[in-house]
């Protein structure tokens, strides 16, 4: 990609339509002072974004529209057009030439274009994030942007290392995320607030809803439960009055019979405690006895133990004190023998002694003469060594001047070697950059494998969210199905319910009984309300039943008279009536055996108890058999008195059969559908449970797919990212081949001049060393003489060191005797001290011997005698334990004989306390059941309003518990006392606040995940942004050094990184131009800060190239030598960067390949000429290239 064409109109000094083209290379613009030259500059940087009016030196935008001259009116727009070729893709677009295009209006008004389409501002930088291109990028540098990269005042080298480094688009994304994390912090703020106080409000209405709902409910629970329960209350206090009375005839005879039971086993146990006490009384001697006779046994035996471990002490002491005798005789006889030893060896040394001080005596005044002799020999040496110094002084000038030679030959030798090492290590670069290649490449291709495996999976993903709402939908469905189904069956049973309260298929005559208001007291219900029949003998029971099904059951004769009254009045029909009270429970007919019985009707058949004898009278002589066959066959071979009925309701006697259509509108039918029903119902509700639960599995299950969706596009974006850098890395490492091999060129042309001027000097050794040569002849002479001297000398100084030696050696041996006769007296003493130390110890070790012995013998006697009591003792107590044993076994015997009595006396005595308070307590019973009667036909009157007499409560439902019942009425009426003041109205403000709290908990739910998403964004951006930082920073660090010491010829640079935090750190540049010390760039020249600036846009560019590069007026602090250094430089980098230059300098003019003239031929007008150096393109063609660039120049 390259700068193709730059269009302006209107800008600044630009009034007509100028057109400037760009090729390859390097580009010259030139003109005097005040043409208009860095309009050029300005125009770049404000079509690529820049907002800020004083960098284009003006006060507002408006300033940069043309304002008129003597010959031109103002314009009212400006407009510059940039144009891209964007042949190798780097900008992210697809089209092959991009137009950046802005205009400005006198009203303020800017408009920004791509490709003459209009866009934003935002989008023109998104278009150059990451390219190094853009109105603050290192691709425009001025001549004072190399003040502000060096000084960093403005940060702006901050911002030219985040555009290198492509972070430049991460912090824009930050700062996007950070105000959209402010912005959801503070909605989130706002909303917990409203939230908080709608919850506030919630828990305070919800207080009231339940206190208004508990009080309704509440009150009809008591008024139910209560009546419920008075209803039983009052039968049970009328059944248990009769059973009471009853009761106390039984208990009072058994009372009679425990009383005579308890007084004869009294009698009985008094003669056993009495015995017991006596077994007792001897037992305890006996056990007295065995303690007395184990205390003393253990004593016995204690008493042997310590006197036997005494015995063993003193033997250990005798044994000890006779080896330590043993020990000291010995010792003793050495000691007495070294005694011997040094008495004979002081004897000799001081012998040796007077013979070694006369031979030291005697190598002393030999030591002197050779001495005097030494000294006369060397004063003429010394003198003979001044001759030789002189000589050798003249001969080290001439060597200087050989060795100043050799160093700079030396020199020149290390600067090519240098050179060759340079060329050396421009080759393994070259090498690591052909591997960087091919790693590069492979990633390249592994990163393209990942985008397809990432684009795999992103589908995968689809249709996976795809599969989990098929799977809602399904599960919608069958929830809507199971809905359906549930209404169906809510709606059958409400209507078999309303049926059977309407007593819908009975006589008129029973329905006028069972649903009248003022029902009469005692009746029970239909036959078929009391029966819970199978479903398997449903059909066989219904026909066998038949219009039995629809008896009216009433407890007793009272109940049976007071309903056929009336019917007799009210004239409302027939009705049949069963008394169960007249019910018995009879013998049934035996039932007949053979293939094909189910069972009595009657055992198949659940009632209660109560109940039992009239079903057996129904259905007791009715048999349930298999099928037809069975029936018939049956009810021929029967005698009479049974009725065969087969599962299809077939119902055979013998003689005759009933059978027809099947009853399924029957009473039994409706009762068993009831029951059918209600517990489908209970089943469809779980049902839609537990489809509810999976819906919200599945919708679990799609919401997480559609989370990993985003994720994985995500994924697809970053590696597709990752694939374009990889390409981007990969065209920087062939830029980076080229300046490589063109600098190994360059280095091997330096080591070609090094050989030739090392061959001269070598020349001028060669005469340098011949002169060397004669005083080297005199300076041998001179030195052959000093070594002769120095033979004597040294052989003197031979014979002097032998003297000493001797003289050394004769008072060292004096020294030595002396010491070995010090070392022997000493010795000497020692031993003899030992040996009186010894004999006397043995002494003592014999006597200690003979007393432990003595007393051994003494405790051995005292054990014996201790033994031969010991059996005695030991024969007592086995005689007294024995005896122990006997009386215990007696006691225990005797002892649960009396325990078994006791316990029997007290069951008797405890049965017979029992039926006295249980006769007391019948009594008692009987009157409180009669005063509780009346007490509750009393609260019937007073709180209800209802006349005792009258009430006809229904019977309590099966499996009713009474007690439980009471307790939740109390508990009830304890909960509906503290209900207090309560709020009917409540109910309808909650529904409000609560349908608005659950639409803000969404949408702050909604702002939670949002936020952790930014959050997790933002920590994202940061790890890779500092990666990408440090990665950079690194690579410019060394770029950065080695430029340097191009364009310097030498010295050192670095780069430092201030600040822990990669996003935030100042950089710092530190500089040592060659024969300097290393400094801050501040203390720089201005040629030396414009050089430093120049390495590190250079060092830039090795990283992240940017496709063009303006210079405006950089070279202006340079000289002709740093000139030409940043030309070659230039020239290194013209190959994959578009230069172009604003200058002055005649120099740069030259290395231009296309030159563009800015003139102003009418004040105020500014208009471009250009050439190129192949050909003139001008307005004068016989103008030549260079003619025209002297003609700028001046």
């Amino acid at each position: 990609m390259f700068l193709h064409k730059l269009e302006i109109q209107g800008f600044k000094s630009f009034v007509d339509r100028t057109e400037v083209f760009f090729s390859d290379g390097v580009t010259g613009v030139i003109g005097p002072n005040g043409c208009g030259k860095t309009n050029v500059s300005d125009a770049i940087r404000w079509v690529l974004g820049e907002q800020s009016a004083k960098l284009l030196r003006g006060d507002t935008m408006e300033d940069v529209i043309f304002n008129g001259a003597p010959s031109r009116k103002p314009l009212g727009m400006a407009e510059v057009h940039l144009t891209f070729k964007n042949d190798r893709g780097l900008l992210p677009t697809e089209f092959a030439e991009v137009t950046v295009s802005r205009r400005v209006f006198r009203s303020g008004l800017s408009e920004y274009f791509l490709n003459k389409t209009p866009c934003r501002l935002k989008d023109i930088r998104d278009l150059f994030f990451d390219t190094g291109m853009g109105s603050h990028a290192y691709s425009v540098i001025e001549r004072q942007m190399v003040d502000q990269v060096l000084s960093d005042n403005s940060g702006h080298r901050r911002f030219l290392f985040e555009e290198a480094s492509g972070i430049t688009k991460y912090k824009a994304r930050k700062r996007e995320t950070l105000q959209k994390l402010d912005a959801t912090e503070s909605d989130l703020t706002r909303l917990n607030d409203i939230v908080f106080e709608i919850e506030r409000e919630l828990r305070s209405l919800a207080r009231q809803v339940g206190k208004a709902r508990r009080f309704a409910r509440l009150r009809d629970e008591i008024q139910a439960l209560d009546l419920t329960l008075t209803a039983g209350r009052v039968a049970e206090l009328r059944t248990r009055e009769k059973e009471l009375a009853e009761q106390w005839q039984e208990e009072a005879v058994r009372r009679e019979g425990v009383t005579v039971e308890v007084d004869l086993l009294e009698v009985r146990l008094n003669d056993q405690r009495l015995t017991l006490l006596e077994l007792e009384r001897e037992l305890s001697t006996a056990q007295a006895g065995l303690r007395d006779r184990e205390d003393a046994r253990g004593q016995a035996e204690h008493q042997i133990v310590l006197l036997r471990e005494r015995v063993a002490g003193l033997l250990r002491r005798a044994e000890e004190a006779a080896e330590e005798a043993a020990r000291m005789r010995e010792r003793l006889a050495e000691v007495q023998t070294r005694e011997r030893e040094a008495e004979a060896k002081l004897a000799e040394c001081r012998a040796s002694l007077g013979g070694a001080q006369s031979d030291a005596d005697a190598s002393e005044q030999a030591l002197q003469a050779v001495d005097g002799e030494l000294r006369e020999r060397r004063h003429v040496a010394q003198d003979h060594r001044q001759l030789s110094l002189d000589l050798f002084s003249a001969e080290a000038e001439k060597r200087a001047a050989c060795d100043r030679v050799r160093e700079r030959m030396a020199a020149l030798a290390e600067r090519r070697e240098s050179a060759e090492r340079r060329v050396a290590e421009l080759g393994a670069r070259l090498e690591e950059l052909d591997r960087v290649a091919t790693s590069g490449e492979a990633r390249r291709v592994a990163l393209a494998a990942d985008l397809d495996e990432s684009k795999r999976m992103l589908l995968e993903l689809e249709a996976a969210i795809a599969a989990a709402s098929h799977s809602v939908g399904s599960a919608d469905e069958s929830l809507s199905q199971l809905r359906q189904d549930a209404a169906a069956a809510e709606s059958r049973l409400e209507t078999l319910l309303e049926l059977k309260r309407g007593l819908d298929g009975v006589s008129e005559g029973a329905r006028v009984l069972l649903s009248s208001d003022d029902r009469i007291a005692g009746l029970v219900g239909l036959v078929a309300d009391v029966l819970e029949v199978p479903s398997r003998f449903l059909e066989a029971l219904e026909a066998s039943l038949g219009e039995a099904s629809a008896f009216v059951l009433a407890e007793d004769r009272d109940a049976l008279d007071a309903s056929l009254e009336r019917l007799r009045v009210l004239e409302s029909g027939r009705a049949t009536l069963v008394d169960l009270s007249a019910l018995t429970t009879g013998t049934l007919t035996a039932l007949p055996d053979g293939p094909g019985v189910v069972g009595r009707a009657s055992e198949l058949v659940r009632c209660d108890a109560r109940f039992r004898p009239l079903v057996d009278r129904l259905l007791g002589a009715v048999v349930v058999v298999e099928d037809r066959a069975a029936a018939a066959r049956l009810a021929v071979q029967s005698e009479g008195g049974l009725r065969f009925v087969s599962l299809d309701g077939e119902v055979w006697e013998r003689g005759r059969v009933r059978a027809g259509s099947r009853l399924s509108t029957g009473l039994l039918h409706r009762e068993m559908e009831i029951r059918e029903l209600s517990g489908r119902l209970a089943d469809l509700r779980l049902a839609v449970e537990a489809q509810g639960r999976e819906r919200a599995s599945h919708d679990a299950a799609r919401n997480a797919a559609i989370a990993a969706r985003a994720t994985a596009v995500s994924d697809v974006d970053a590696r597709r990212e990752a694939l374009e850098r990889a390409a981007r890395d990969l065209d920087a490492t062939a830029r980076d081949r080229q300046w490589t091999e063109q600098e190994t060129r360059e280095r091997r042309d330096e080591i070609a001049a090094f050989a030739i001027e090392i061959e001269g000097l070598d020349r001028a050794q060669v005469r340098a060393e011949a002169d060397l040569g004669e005083f080297q002849q005199q300076l041998e002479k001179a030195r052959l003489e000093v070594a002769d001297l120095d033979g004597v000398v040294v052989e003197l100084e031979g014979r002097r060191d032998e003297a000493s030696a001797r003289a050394q050696a004769a008072r060292e041996r004096l020294l030595a005797l002396a010491r070995e006769q010090g070392e022997w007296e000493a010795q000497w003493g020692r031993a003899e001290q030992t040996r009186r130390e010894l004999e006397s110890g043995l002494g003592g070790r014999a006597e200690e011997e003979a007393q432990s012995r003595a007393r051994i013998v003494e405790i051995e006697a005292q054990v014996t005698g201790i033994e031969a009591g010991l059996a005695g003792l030991l024969e007592s107590e086995s005689t007294q334990r024995a005896r122990v044993t006997e009386l215990q076994g007696r006691f225990v015997a005797l002892k649960e004989e009396l325990q078994s009595g006791d316990d029997a006396a007290r069951h008797k005595r405890f049965a017979q306390t029992e039926l006295a308070e249980l006769l007391h307590q019948i009594e008692l019973d009987r009157l409180q059941s009669r005063a509780e009667l009346e007490r509750t036909f009393e609260r019937l009157r007073t709180e209800y309003r209802m006349d005792p007499e009258q009430w006809n409560p229904e019977p309590a439902a099966e499996g009713f518990d009474a007690a439980q019942a009471q307790t939740q009425l109390e508990e009830l009426r304890g909960r509906f006392g503290a209900l207090g003041p309560v709020n009917l109205l409540a109910l309808e403000d909650y529904t409000t606040r609560k349908d608005r709290h659950e639409f803000l908990t969404v949408q702050r739910a909604d702002l939670v995940s949002a936020r952790e998403q930014l959050l997790e964004a933002i920590q994202k951006i940061n790890t890779t942004a500092s990666d990408l930082f440090r990665d950079t920073f690194e690579k410019v660090q060394g770029h950065f050094r080695d430029i340097f010491k191009t364009l310097f010829e030498g010295g050192d640079a670095e780069l430092r990184a201030l600040g822990e935090d990669p996003l935030e750190c100042e950089i710092e540049i530190v500089a040592k131009p060659r024969g300097k010390h290393l400094q801050s760039v501040t203390l720089m020249s201005g040629g030396e800060r414009a050089l430093t600036a120049i390495a590190l846009l250079f060092a830039i560019y090795l990283v992240k190239p940017s496709p063009f590069c303006l210079l405006d007026e950089v070279d202006a602090p340079l000289d002709d030598a740093n000139v030409d250094r940043f030309l070659r430089m230039l020239r290194r980098f013209a190959n994959r960067t578009q230069f172009v230059i604003i200058t002055h300098n005649k120099k740069t003019m030259e290395a231009a390949d296309v030159l563009y003239g800015v003139t102003m031929q009418e004040l105020g007008l500014s208009k471009l000429v250009s050439v190129r150096f192949d050909g003139v393109e001008s307005a004068d063609p016989s103008l030549a290239p260079r003619e025209l660039v002297e003609s700028a120049a001046g």
